[in-house]
Order: structure tokens, then sequence, then C-alpha cells
């Protein structure tokens, strides 16, 4: 009885092999939600004001936080396919980090003006490239058929670092300023660099295993031909020995459908997300009670993820990529309907929208790439968010400036996004599971 206690308590932990990589991930979050949670909102009172002489302080804010995120575009492509070449991912990560720690270091001496801190974001932008390098190392050294249970490992370390770091990020506004952020960030920072390096670079598990499971399915022509709606359509592909470019991965069909999708709920997401500390300060938030809400959501996130993964690999990606992609459009017409309740909105704003989606995109994109082609399939979808999110926000920002509604109109734009992107994804989000494929499409065979 003990044993199979245990064995059923192990089946609930990581790997050890995968430990040095997750609490990375969870010190990384509790560097950022040190002072990022609040940084609009200091920019908005301190920096970005009517007073400082700014005719549209949204649309300039906005510049502020976004900007860098296109520059970070350019080196992270670099290192995404430098490491798929040299395989020094960890090593990247660990650059990555001290990037970081160097950029806290900076804003605490030089942030007088949006243009000295717009400068030093910019500048070391580059160090995003850590999440870039995280989901590729990790999906590669993990086994191949729990990749959708490592993201959610992955999500519920990230939320237990973010629920640490917003538990106290209210009192560390409060009583330290962004000066004390910032400190505790740099920190951390330096502590994520380091444990990263701990980490390994190979699987556990058997070379053979890993290369039948990275090498894209081949399906005969007599099994294609016997596949039936719903079930899709797996072409007959030769394994080729050299890896693909960025435009040979990003103009595959299921690839680009699948990044399309993201790009319209990530526009329509992007001016909630640039200012959502400001608007819920505007609404009544107290400082207090926006770390709380952040709190809450990560602590609920890591709720989530605790059955999330192996949703994921035993039930598919498709129905949780669809769960997720329905709960935008809910949850933020509830916002704009409620947004005259401070409580109503701090309830609402509770619930964790990124515990199903960014698992569930990881996990896709794992099974959409094979291993030397895994850093730049993820960078893919750091770029797509990156360069939506931000073009989402620039519209939204000028919107409020000149709107009568002023920033409460915000929820309006993820509101009506995501009910395009609830719509196609339903029609044309297929499961990549080659798992679940293997079982559902008779004579579906792996290429040897």
């Amino acid at each position: 009885m003990p044993i199979q206690f245990a064995t059923k308590v192990k089946g609930f932990l990581p790997p050890t092999n995968l430990l040095p990589l997750l609490v990375a991930y969870m010190l990384d979050s509790i560097a950022i939600s040190s002072y990022w949670i609040f940084f609009s909102v200091w920019l908005n009172e301190e920096i970005i004001t009517p007073e400082a002489g700014y005719q549209f302080p949204y649309l300039m804010l906005t510049v502020v936080i976004s900007v860098p995120a296109f520059v970070s575009i350019l080196g992270s492509s670099f290192f995404s396919s430098f490491s798929d070449k040299t395989g020094k991912r960890k090593e990247i990560m660990f650059l990555a980090r001290i990037l970081l720690m160097a950029q806290c270091i900076l804003l605490i001496f030089f942030n007088d003006t949006s243009i000295q801190i717009l400068l030093i974001l910019a500048v070391f932008s580059v160090h995003n490239v850590f999440y870039i390098m995280h989901n590729a190392l990790i999906t590669i050294i993990c086994h191949p058929d729990k990749r959708g249970e490592v993201s959610s490992f992955q999500m519920l370390f990230a939320s237990l670092g973010w629920m640490i770091g917003s538990s106290v990020s209210g009192l560390i506004y409060k009583n330290l300023g962004m000066i004390g952020g910032l400190s505790i960030g740099a920190g951390f920072a330096l502590l994520t660099g380091i444990t990263v390096l701990f980490s390994p670079t190979k699987p556990d598990i058997t070379e053979d295993t890993i290369v039948e499971a990275d090498q894209p399915i081949v399906t005969p022509t007599n099994a294609v031909s016997q596949i039936k709606p719903p079930y899709p359509k797996i072409p007959a592909t030769e394994m080729t020995i050299k890896s693909k470019n960025y435009w040979q991965i990003l103009t595959q069909k299921n690839i680009l459908i699948f990044l399309v999708m993201l790009a319209i709920i990530d526009f329509g997401t992007g001016p909630f997300n640039a200012m959502a500390s400001v608007y819920l300060s505007k609404v009544g938030l107290t400082d207090d009670f926006i770390g709380i809400s952040n709190m809450i959501a990560t602590f609920l996130g890591m709720i989530f993820q605790l059955f999330i993964g192996k949703l994921l690999d035993r039930k598919g990606r498709r129905p949780v990529f669809l769960a997720a992609m329905i709960g935008y459009p809910i949850i933020y017409l509830l916002i704009y309907l409620l947004s005259g309740s401070w409580i109503a909105v701090f309830i609402i704003y509770s619930y964790p929208l990124y515990a199903l989606r960014n698992p569930s995109a990881n996990a896709i994109m794992s099974d959409l790439t094979d291993e030397k082609e895994r850093s730049r399939g993820m960078s893919l979808l750091s770029f797509e968010q990156s360069i939506f999110l931000n073009t989402g926000s620039f519209l939204g920002a000028f919107i409020a400036d000149i709107s009568t509604k002023g920033i409460l109109i915000l929820p309006v734009f993820p509101l009506a996004f995501g009910i395009i992107t609830v719509i196609l994804a339903f029609f044309f989000m297929k499961e990549t599971n080659r798992k679940l494929l293997k079982g559902m499409i008779p004579g579906l065979t792996q290429k040897e």
C-alpha cells in the first residue's frame, strides 16, 4: 500500500532532470513580478503624465513598454538559430538573465525621462530569449510522450514564482517604490541564471526514442485515403537531413494556421495586457489589491497545472486550446459590463487565462517541430506574441486617449477578437498529439 501511494505521488512530480530548469523558471517569475506588475502604474503616475507635457499619455506609455519587444525579435532570432546549430541553450539562458540583471540596475540609476527608460528596455530586451530557450530545452530533455505535462509543469513553477512575487509586490512598491522592486528583480535574475547552469542538455531516455518521437509523421497513401472527418489528413513527407529555416517552418500550413489564431487573440489582448495594472487602478483597486489579484490568479493557475498537463497528453491539445480561447471573450465581456464595481473586476481578473493557453500552445509547437528546429519553432511563438500583443496595444492606447470612456474601453478589444479566434479555432484547429493520432489513424507509422 505505501509503495502504491508513493508511486501515485511520484506521478504528480516532475522528473528530476527537469528540476533545475523548473526552479529557474520559478526564480525568474519572482524577479519579474517584483517590479513589473507596478511598472506601468509607476510610469503612468510619475513619468508619463499630462503634467509632464504628454498629449497622449496612454500611447506614450504603450510605446515605452511595447517597442522593446519588437527590438528583442532581432536578438532572439539570432540566438534561436545559434542554439539550434550549437545546442548551447542553457548558456544563452544564463546570458539572458545577466542582461536582465543589468537592465534592472541601469533602471535604478537612469529613470528620469521616458526616453532613458525606453532606451534601457530596448537595448537589453534580448533577455526575453530566456523563455524561447527554456521551452526548447525542456521539451528536448523530457520524455517525448509527456510534453504536454512538462509544459504544464513549466506553468506550475512559473505560477508559484509569480504568486510569491505578486503577493509582496504591493508592499514593495508602497514602501520601497520602483527602486526597491528593481533591486529585488536584479538579485533574483542573477539567481535564475546560476540555477540554469545546473540543467542537463540531453534526455535521460534513449536516443532512439527521441529520434522516433521528433521525426515527422509519415502516413501511407492508402491510410490517408481511409481517413474520414473530423480526423486531419497528414501528408506524406520525407525526413530531411538539414533542418528547416524560419521561413520553411512558418509556411507549413498547420503551423501558419496555428500562429494566425494566436495572432488574432494577442492583437485583441494587447491593449489590456500593456496597461492592466493601470486599468485596475482606474476602476478602484488599490496597490495591495492589484498585487493580491495577481497572486490569486497565479495560485489558481498552479491548481490548473496539476491536471492540464495530463489532459494535454491523454485527451489531446485541441480541446484544451479551444477551452483556453473560449475564456477570453467571456472574461473580458464580464470585466467590461461590471467595470463600475471594483470588487467584481477584482474577482473576474483573478481568473488565470494563461493557465490553459500557454501550456497548450507550447505543447502544440513542440508537436509540430523536431529537435533541430525546436528553438526556432518556439521563437516563432515568442515573435508572434511580441508583434501582435504590442501592435494591438498601440491601437488600443490611442483609442483610450481619444475615447470618452478613456481606459475603460480596453476590454472591448479582447472581447471582439476573442470571438473571432474561437470561431476560427473551432473550424481549423486540428489535433497534434502524435500518440493520439497514431491511435486514431489506422496504418500511421513513423519514418525509420
